[in-house]
């Protein structure tokens, strides 16, 4: 059996300490006392480092890969030369000292002499990091006193400088930036123009202006620096509960006016938060985004052939004559610093060529006796003339892989689709669990579009970086419950074949008069059937499509199938 080791932990939160030697004095005491008095093999001791990081969290390097060792048992003894160098925070040090017994590790702190290997020992240790943690919260409490007091008396705290300043060291104050402050002054005069922070957004990430940092331009950043009190000469401090936090009440909210020499001039700034208030009153008016209040089919099915990037709705037309309400869709990269060229692209063009090349691919699935050859599966597939004459052929991948599916040769299933059909008669009841999670499916969706809401359009919105992270948790969630759906089904469908997909396929496509073979007018197809449904049959049968120039370029369908066009010019 491999011995275990003992781990000495030394730690210091601030580079005067690293200089002082600190770590090394806790490291000689610690080596001292495993020697004398534990008398233990030193080639078993292992130092664990954390130089500059504090101890009220546990997010430490050294901290973090000794505790992964005590969880895989490797640990024996965790020696530390006072208690508030492993943990000043009652809670963290509670749910480590578990994982401390579970693992059988003892714990040994040599200025507060105790040992848990014994009853009163532990209960000491307990007794001593209460008054440990008060310390902390008490030096706490201090800090933010003085911190709110040279707040009052406007004096400036220290955080990082907002984008238009610069830190100006002899000074020891904030300065208008020579670099940055023209584009700030510029992006004031162009709002009381444009009215809209995403304009200035794209002028910005279009013309290469750099940010703070460097990176891109969001609504939300030129919305701050637009709402930023600080640029009309006002000193805002203790407004949220962190950098990004929830606000705080209005009573605990520092406001000194005339602390600083005005980016702008006040009244401009004024005139310029008072057209933002009403654009906010006017996008709160009417409860969803109009893009929102309607079902757009291929929302998330569209890429940019030239940049990668996703398209999304720009808009969402009126209802046609026949009832047909065609989307708008748009390369997200055009708001971004690379600026992508690539124009929008209507529902009414690319509807008509997606549905189309479905129903040929149902006809070829059923069909799949007449084909012999690449070549008769291509003209099969295009057959349609008047949706598919500018197609000069179809990628031979493509097409090799598909009739190797129809004929077998592959080995695998010769199902052409490889997806669980989901029942599209909304007739049709469902058992309590699928129910639940196409509910949640639905939650997810809604939390992600209120987020979206959140981040784009609210001055009381959130920084990029928290914006994607919970969109990131949204989205594994969503993903979570949709595999569990897709795992229901397959209980029910042992074996899902082209029979089954054609089943489900035709039942949707027959109750609507749309058999295979027959040219289907996709203007009316989407004004008689609820969008809703097309919209989950698309999901069902296509991972995404690939636009260029406003032409459809790549299907790839659910199972990875990819047909690539080639048009004559």
């Amino acid at each position: 059996m491999k011995t275990k080791k003992i781990a000495l932990y030394t730690r210091v939160s601030t580079g005067y300490q690293v200089d002082k030697d600190s770590l090394q004095f806790q490291q000689q005491e610690l080596t001292a006392y495993c020697k004398h008095i534990l008398h233990a093999d030193m080639s078993i001791a292992e130092v664990y480092e954390d130089a500059g990081h504090s101890g009220k969290n546990t997010r430490r390097p050294a901290f973090e890969r000794m505790m992964k060792e005590v969880k895989a048992g490797m640990i024996s003894h965790v020696i530390v030369y006072k208690i508030d160098r492993i943990s000043r925070n009652l809670v963290d040090f509670s749910i480590m000292y578990d994982e401390f017994k579970y693992n059988r590790v003892t714990f040994i702190s040599l200025n507060e002499q105790f040992d848990t290997s014994s009853a009163i020992g532990e209960a000491v240790l307990k007794i001593i990091l209460v008054f440990a943690e008060l310390e902390r919260k008490l030096t706490s409490e201090r800090v933010k006193d003085i911190m709110i007091n040279r707040a009052v008396e406007g004096k400036w705290n220290g955080a990082r400088v907002p984008y238009g300043w610069d830190w100006n060291e002899s000074l020891q104050w904030p300065t208008h930036s020579e670099k940055e402050a023209p584009y700030a002054r510029a992006m004031y005069d162009m709002y009381l123009k444009v009215k809209s922070a995403g304009k200035i957004r794209d002028y910005n990430n279009a013309h290469g202006i750099p940010t703070k940092r460097g990176g891109e331009w969001t609504s939300k950043t030129v919305s701050d620096l637009l709402r930023n009190p600080m640029n009309r000469g006002d000193y805002r401090y203790n407004y949220r509960e962190s950098a990004r936090g929830r606000k705080k009440p209005q009573e605990e909210v520092i406001y000194v006016k005339g602390v600083f020499e005005p980016l702008v001039a006040p009244e401009v700034w004024d005139e310029v938060n008072r057209i933002m208030d009403s654009n906010r009153e006017k996008q709160n008016r009417g409860g969803l985004h109009p893009i929102e209040m309607h079902c757009n089919i291929f929302a998330g099915l569209i890429r940019c052939a030239d940049c990668g990037s996703g398209y999304q709705v720009i808009k969402k037309d009126k209802a046609r004559k026949n009832g047909f309400a065609p989307s708008m869709y748009g390369c997200t990269a055009r708001y971004r610093a690379i600026h992508c060229k690539a124009p929008n692209v209507s529902e009414v063009k690319f509807g008509p060529f997606v549905i189309n090349y479905i129903s040929a691919v149902v006809r070829v699935s059923n069909e799949r006796r007449k084909i012999k050859t690449t070549a008769d599966l291509e003209r099969m597939l295009l057959s349609d003339a008047s949706i598919f004459c500018d197609i000069a052929y179809i990628e031979s991948q493509g097409l090799n892989n598909t009739l190797e599916l129809l004929t077998g040769i592959s080995g695998r299933n010769s199902a052409l689709w490889s997806v669980n059909p989901v029942s599209l008669d909304k007739t049709q009841s469902d058992s309590f669990e699928v129910s639940e999670l196409k509910s949640q499916i639905q939650k997810y969706i809604r939390a992600k579009e209120r987020l979206e809401d959140a981040y784009y359009f609210s001055d009381d919105g959130m920084s990029e970086k928290e914006y994607l992270e919970k969109k990131s948790r949204f989205d594994a969630a969503q993903i979570e419950a949709e595999n569990k759906l897709k795992s229901i089904a397959s209980q029910e469908h042992i074996e899902t074949n082209d029979i089954d997909f054609i089943k489900s396929a035709s039942a949707f496509l027959l109750a609507h008069k749309l058999r295979a073979g027959e040219h289907i007018v996709y203007s009316d197809f989407a004004a008689v059937i609820d969008n809703e449904t097309i919209k989950e049959f698309m999901n069902l049968v296509l991972d995404h499509i690939t636009v260029k120039n406003r032409r459809v370029v790549e299907i790839v369908f659910a199972n990875g199938l990819s047909h690539k066009f080639i048009y004559h010019d």
